[in-house]
């Protein structure tokens, strides 16, 4: 069994810069695999990015496989990012 620990950061825009973030706050909580199947999904990356946000997925290998570790997201207007997590722990051993 794969328990899955989502760490979720959210930044604001820097008014001062163009190209900086203020951290806002942390989340963190334990996901399903099928949660983190449904978050990091390829077509919800895709629906995200027809709306004209960013989304950057990073892979790495997990426990469970190849697996998103790292999805950062970005709302179109670029005002805010959310910067998403995913640490994989085995529990069978």
């Amino acid at each position: 069994m794969i328990k899955i620990i989502l760490t979720q950061k959210e930044y604001s825009k820097n008014p001062n810069t163009k190209t900086t973030y203020i951290f806002e706050g942390e989340e963190v909580r334990e996901i399903s695999e099928k949660e983190h199947d449904l978050i990091t999904n390829e077509e919800t990356q895709k629906y995200f990015r027809r709306l004209r946000g960013t989304e950057t997925a990073n892979y790495g290998y997990t426990c469970n496989g190849y697996k998103v570790t790292k999805l950062t997201s970005t709302n179109p207007d670029k005002t805010t990012k959310i910067v998403r997590t995913f640490k994989f722990i085995n529990l069978e051993n």
